[in-house]
């Protein structure tokens, strides 16, 4: 079985490799030099990953607004592809939840992208079906993931708020670190776009939650794996609808 998960950016892409190895056994691909899927869309790249029989494409898009550009394209590929293992029979999309509306703006584009009468939901499987170019009807699966759920946010938002709810202790250490960045720049100079703001205070925490190193701070992608996040209960039942790819 072939799947796929599309996310926005680097954080959702590192994050993601870093789960899928810990919790659901998938171990990065050998088998071919170049990703098994590319997309068109600039600023995306993508990387395969296996378990016994099964492969799996994480792929960034680049940003939210490239996320139904993207879609588009896997289901091109699906109904392109003559044999069902060559198909992804599963569709994961991770999107943050980071402005009013979000979610109705994303399941509209997704639902006309896919055209089918069936409508998707957040945080539930859809059986979606579409026609090859031999005229064969066929099935894929999408399950949409919108987080966080019950607040406005990013996947940063998320994991501290994950973090926050183990520990007391971090919890106000998160705390701090989210006034500091909210007073720290009043007339917004460098935090000038909401996404700036939330990366600011997830970074503000790890600076003071991860030792010290020239190797850590020379890649943010080393802090997020360096963290044990399977262990965290709340982002373990978040995403445990991965386990199904």
């Amino acid at each position: 079985m072939k799947s796929i998960i599309i996310c926005e950016g680097e954080t959702d892409f590192v994050f993601l490799q870093h789960f899928m190895k810990k919790v659901n056994g998938w171990t990065d691909s050998k088998q071919k030099p170049n990703p098994s899927f590319t997309s068109s869309v600039n600023n995306s790249f993508s990387r395969d990953f296996i378990r016994n029989s099964d492969m799996l494409t994480i792929i960034s898009c680049g940003g939210c607004g490239n996320i139904k550009n993207v879609f588009e394209e896997v289901v091109r590929k699906n109904q392109n592809e003559i044999f069902d293992e060559e198909r992804y029979s599963k569709i994961v999309i991770l999107t943050d939840n980071d402005e009013e509306g979000v979610e109705a703006k994303i399941v509209s584009e997704l639902n006309a992208a896919a055209g089918n009468s069936t409508q998707i939901k957040n945080n539930t499987w859809t059986d979606l079906s579409f026609t090859d170019a031999t005229q064969n009807q066929f099935t894929s699966q999408l399950f949409l993931l919108i987080i966080p759920f019950d607040e406005n946010g990013a996947l940063e938002t998320f994991l501290l708020s994950s973090i926050a709810k183990a520990d007391s202790y971090d919890a106000e250490i998160i705390r701090k670190a989210k006034d500091f960045v909210d007073n720290a720049d009043p007339q917004s100079k460098y935090l000038n776009q909401r996404g700036f703001v939330t990366k600011a205070k997830f970074y503000a925490y790890f600076a003071i939650r991860i030792e010290p190193s020239v190797n850590q701070f020379r890649q943010r992608q080393d802090i997020l794996k360096s963290v044990p996040w399977e262990q965290y209960e709340n982002i373990r039942n978040c995403f445990k609808e991965l386990k199904n790819l």
